[in-house]
Parts: C-alpha cells; sequence; structure tokens
C-alpha cells in the first residue's frame, strides 16, 4: 500500500491528501543517561517547521535509541512548543525483561493537527520506568523529522 493512502486513510480523508513539506532531519549521537520519573529533553531531538496552512497535518517520525537491560524501561511523548500532543501510556512502554542488554531503536509516531501558519518546534520528552537509569543514543542515533499533510 503506497504511503501516501495510508496518510490519508489516518487523516479520515479516504483519498487525497498531499505532501506539503518535509522538515529538516535531526539525528543526534551524544549519548544521554536519563534516570528521571518525570519528563526529560533528549538532547538535540526537536525540529521546527512552519505550516503553509492552518488546516495541515503535521506527521510526526521518531526513531529513538536506547539501551536496556533487564527490568528497564521508559516512556516517551512529543511536546509542540510547551504542550504534550502524544505521549505513551506509561513509564514502561518500552520495556525489556529477562534480557541481558539490547540496543535498539524504537519507532513513534503521531499525527498532529496545530492549526496554525507560524513556526512550530516539536520536541521529544522521556521518562524512565521507576526512575532507574536508562541510556539513549549509544550504538545507534535517534532521529525525528516532520511532514505537513494538506487537507
Amino acid at each position: 500500500m503506497a504511503i501516501t493512502k495510508l496518510i490519508a486513510d489516518s487523516l479520515g480523508t479516504g483519498v487525497g491528501g498531499k505532501l506539503l513539506q518535509v522538515s529538516n532531519f535531526v539525528q543526534t549521537s551524544s549519548a544521554q543517561n536519563i534516570s528521571s520519573s518525570s519528563y526529560t529533553d533528549l538532547t538535540a531531538m526537536s525540529v521546527a517547521i512552519t505550516p503553509t496552512a492552518s488546516n495541515s497535518k503535521i506527521l510526526i517520525s521518531a526513531s529513538i535509541n536506547a539501551r536496556t537491560v533487564d527490568q528497564l524501561g521508559f516512556g516517551m511523548q512529543f511536546v509542540r512548543g510547551s504542550t504534550s500532543v502524544y505521549a505513551t501510556l506509561a513509564t514502561y512502554s518500552i520495556y525489556t525483561s529477562g534480557i541481558t542488554e539490547i540496543y535498539s531503536a524504537y519507532p513513534f509516531s503521531y499525527i498532529d493537527s496545530p492549526n496554525t501558519t507560524s513556526e512550530t518546534t516539536y520536541k521529544i520528552q522521556v521518562r524512565t520506568h521507576n526512575g532507574n537509569e536508562v541510556n539513549f543514543n549509544a550504538g545507534i542515533n535517534s532521529n525525528i523529522y516532520l511532514m505537513e499533510i494538506g487537507a
């Protein structure tokens, strides 16, 4: 199935929807250890886009690299400006059990309706399960990009 149809279906338009722009690809290679049950910014994981129409949708797509060991996990959220637009339900949405060590890139995506034509910045925040330390961006880089979808 073509990506245009997948995007159109997820927007509820049936068919159509135009890819208007793709933001700059952002990639970070700075390792970051996080041990917080409160949301914390992932270093260098923010990107801005200026929608061309106020009724455009923004597809946020990210791949978050994390190194986890037995009984460690994390949750994440996409933030537009200072507003959370999507958050995983738990701090253990990504969770390893019975594994000595794993490095993996975890994909997340969300379609947002910012209702603006002003420059809009999105960023990624994470929180760790029970405040245990999780290492991010060690071995595999994380990335985020934005796509504006016209109605």
